[in-house]
């Protein structure tokens, strides 16, 4: 899969859905690689916005689902290792605001 993300750097034209520009995403980094599936993190040159990529291999070929965040590379590396998140997590901060 390392070697479809290398061609993808070099070859893919991404559009940013942000400010609608396009851009080659020489600068992604992987995330976190598991077999047929990566997680990488890019950012568009012209507004600076960020994007995680989940790009997966199937019956239907290489696919890449992107989603906008406000995330840079190290914060996603530090969340993807970081505890989860349970329902007395959540319970918990919901008693402090209120």
């Amino acid at each position: 899969m390392s070697v479809i993300l290398n061609q993808l750097k070099k070859e893919a034209i991404i559009y940013c859905p942000l400010c609608d520009k396009e851009y080659q995403p020489i600068s992604m980094k992987i995330v976190e690689n598991a077999g047929d599936t990566i997680l990488a993190h890019s950012h568009c040159p012209t507004c600076g916005g960020a994007i995680l990529s989940l790009l997966y291999k199937d019956f239907m070929g290489i696919n890449l689902v992107g989603l906008v965040t406000d995330l840079n590379y190290d914060d996603a590396l530090r969340i993807k290792n970081g505890k989860l998140v349970d329902e007395d997590d959540v319970l918990n901060i919901y008693n402090k605001i209120n």
